[in-house]
């Protein structure tokens, strides 16, 4: 796919920086089989399309739900750090672990991607601080708190029921562990009073690693103009998120109008078909073609994205925002950030908004690159 409305002198300045995107969730398709060498059109992501977008270091989070029984927390993540391993031995000519900075430059040289590997949810970690040295060796170089929903330590931004105060004990010993071993905090997903609490400990940046402004979208997964503050100050970073329903208040009205009128029917498709979305739309299409009549009418583009880029950089300058798309991660995307080889679209836009290459070069993932080299090394 073609990154539309770039002329050279557009990609010209994209090929030039150095490009990171902090999040991804395309370890999940792997483990069902996706090959990241393919150009299948399925997932967001594969080595030609990211190679064609220019992306020099990309995140693969390995992400658990909270209802993981505990025993087997350790072993699924253990599982696909090895997927994922195995598919970058298969490619050595154009991706490579990495797990600091001094290697994302190396890996930069040798005209190679980037791989970091990252944990959502800390969960993962099954409250035992000994395997947070385990996933740290096994090459994490950062974990999520939380998701959707709270685990035992760490409370989540779409709890309306905390148990605790952000974190108990042994999450305060989580955050001092993870400074400790060179691990970065991300506090995306994680509820105001946990990102006080962490704010309150950590000696490191941390980074919300795909998250976007409340003020222009007032979502819980979104951070308020006193959150964005406190992590510049803390020499933090914020990655933007792709996905539609934390950019646009008006795509998120519409796309919960649909899940409301429709909640009886989306609920039976999701008892009877809960892991296949395909066999959910066969279930009921009527509902789903609703939402896209729907949803059509509401324009979600790149504009959109680079909105809440240049948000924050009016309140707290080019230094402390990013990329994180979320692919494969999300049902809907900004028109023009379909998959990874469409993100030189961004580049032309903050061109077209008058930054300078040096404030791009920072925010496709010279911020970034920053934070991992102060934090892993």
């Amino acid at each position: 796919m073609s990154c539309r409305g770039l002329n050279h002198d557009y990609m010209s300045t994209h090929k030039k920086a150095f490009v990171a995107d902090m999040h991804c969730d395309t370890v999940l398709r792997m483990m069902k089989g996706f090959d990241i060498a393919s150009d299948d059109t399925s997932s967001h992501m594969g080595i030609p399309r990211m190679q064609q977008g220019g992306i020099d270091l990309q995140v693969f989070a390995c992400w658990l739900d909270t209802d993981t029984p505990v025993e087997q927390c350790r072993s699924t993540v253990d599982e696909m750090i090895d997927t994922l391993e195995a598919q970058i031995s298969r490619n050595p000519e154009s991706i490579a672990l990495c797990h600091s900075a001094d290697e994302a430059e190396k890996n930069e040289a040798g005209g190679k991607i980037s791989a970091v590997l990252a944990i959502e949810n800390g969960v993962a970690i099954a409250n035992d601080l000994a395997n947070l040295d385990h996933f740290y060796n096994r090459g994490i170089r950062y974990m999520t708190l939380t998701h959707t929903a709270s685990n035992d330590w760490c409370i989540s931004s779409a709890d309306t029921n905390q148990a605790f105060h952000g974190l108990t004990d042994f999450g305060r010993d989580v955050i001092k562990k993870m400074n400790k071993l060179g691990m970065i905090v991300d506090v995306s997903h994680a509820s105001v009073s946990a990102f006080e609490e962490v704010m309150k400990i950590t000696t490191d940046p941390v980074i919300a690693s795909h998250s976007c402004v409340y003020n222009l979208c007032p979502h819980d997964r979104n951070l308020t103009d006193e959150q964005i503050k406190v992590i510049a100050k803390n020499g933090g970073l914020i990655g933007i998120n792709f996905y539609n329903g934390y950019l646009s208040t008006r795509w998120m009205e519409v796309d919960d109008s649909i899940d409301t009128f429709y909640s009886d029917e989306i609920d039976e498709a999701y008892r009877l078909y809960p892991i296949s979305r395909k066999k959910r739309k066969e279930f009921i299409p009527h509902v789903y073609k609703a939402w896209r009549e729907a949803i059509a009418k509401v324009e979600v583009n790149v504009g959109t994205v680079v909105d809440h880029i240049d948000y924050i950089v009016k309140l707290v300058g080019p230094d402390y925002v990013g990329l994180g798309s979320d692919y494969d991660g999300v049902h809907r995307l900004p028109d023009g950030l379909d998959d990874c080889s469409m993100v030189p679209n961004i580049t032309a836009e903050l061109l077209l908004r008058g930054y300078s290459e040096g404030d791009i070069r920072k925010i496709l993932g010279g911020n970034f690159r920053r934070v991992f080299k102060q934090v892993c090394g």
